[in-house]
């Protein structure tokens, strides 16, 4: 509990630059003034009497550099001198401080930079209006863990973007004005921390819409080699099917054609009259509807086959939450309701996929 609370401090006090500045000048005043008072109290009480003078004139020293008390001991002139001395600094980084500010928020537009610390977020290339859709998807309530969004896009309209009292889901949304396809801004995002890269086809670029696609995607898998680091997640729209095989050559994890997809379930659909509302039930995360949900195979199922866990998990259902084994991940391949000559026994490493209202918990499946 204590560790927790600890990591939190050091994240807050590393995001916020200002706070941190300010906490380190008191520190340096406090500690500073009662230094001062240890050293010259005795010896020179007209300006080091009691502590209220020191803190006065540790104040004078870092803010003006005046001279108002003159230390006769040896440790008050190291520690007026090492005051002087750090007050220079001091005024350089608050200076710095203010002005990256100002820079940022030019940058940026409405919406500050991205911490430099900032990690395990999702990265949104190109802005659209889907943006939005996107976003609010990403910050359902239903949601327990609200991931940081990072926008890069050079096309943002200012108008269209939302204010963060007519969207509680932007909050926590940063954005990054230029080109995604340039390493800067994608450095600017902390693309290679990042814990998921989703890449919009840019409304203007017609049909080289998928070309930039391409080349963000391969400067996203550069900058992780380059880093040594796991690549990004990524996930693409296309606007051609026929340009799939590009996307994943450049290194897209998923590739979805809003419109191939759309014509699809509109067939299926003209064949099973209301499966769209079933794919819309499975792809909007809110608290009545089922979404798609994977994790890792519970470690005392190793060995155990795909039918072995789908009935445990039937049994032991849970009322509140209740949960369906419909898929399995086994050495990159994803196999739905898997035959047996298809998928034998689950191995380490492996996951499986559940439909269910919220995260299911497996815990009762030890009991």
């Amino acid at each position: 509990m204590i560790n927790l609370v600890l990591v939190r401090l050091k994240r807050f006090f590393w995001k916020h630059e200002f706070l941190r500045l300010i906490i380190i000048i008191f520190f340096i005043w406090v500690v500073g003034a009662f230094v001062l008072w240890i050293a010259e109290h005795a010896g020179n009480p007209e300006e080091f009497g009691n502590v209220t003078k020191c803190f006065w004139n540790i104040a004078v020293y870092l803010f003006s550099g005046l001279d108002s008390g003159q230390p006769k001991t040896t440790a008050g002139k190291i520690t007026v001198t090492l005051i002087l001395i750090l007050s220079l600094g001091i005024v350089g980084i608050f200076t710095g401080t203010i002005a990256s500010i100002f820079v940022e928020r030019k940058i940026g537009g409405r919406r500050f930079m991205p911490p430099k610390n900032l990690s395990n977020h999702i990265v949104i290339c190109n802005w659209s209006e889907k943006c939005i859709s996107i976003v609010r998807e990403l910050r359902a309530k239903a949601l327990k863990l609200k991931k940081p969004i990072v926008i890069i896009s050079d096309g943002i309209n200012e108008k269209s973007f939302p204010e963060l009292d007519e969207l509680e889901e932007f909050r926590n949304v940063y954005l990054v004005k230029g080109d995604p396809a340039y390493e800067l801004n994608l450095k600017r995002a902390n693309i290679t921390d990042g814990f998921s890269c989703i890449i919009l086809s840019q409304q203007n670029a017609g049909s080289y819409a998928d070309a930039q696609s391409v080349l963000i995607a391969m400067t996203v898998k550069q900058l992780c080699e380059e880093k040594g680091c796991r690549k990004v997640h990524i996930i693409a729209e296309a606007v051609d099917p026929k340009n799939f095989e590009h996307l994943k050559k450049a290194g897209c994890d998923e590739i979805v054609s809003a419109g191939d997809f759309a014509l699809r379930i509109i067939a299926q659909s003209a064949l099973t009259p209301g499966l769209s509302k079933v794919y819309t039930n499975l792809v909007t995360v809110s608290e009545e509807t089922n979404e798609i949900y994977q994790l890792p195979v519970p470690h005392q199922y190793y060995g155990k086959t795909f039918g072995e866990l789908g009935v445990d998990i039937l049994k032991k259902r849970d009322g509140e939450n209740p949960s369906i084994l419909i898929g399995v991940k086994s050495k990159d391949k994803i196999i739905l309701n898997p035959k047996k000559n298809q998928f034998n026994k689950f191995e380490e490493g492996d996951d499986i996929f559940l439909v269910s209202l919220t995260y299911p918990d497996l815990d009762s499946l030890t009991s």
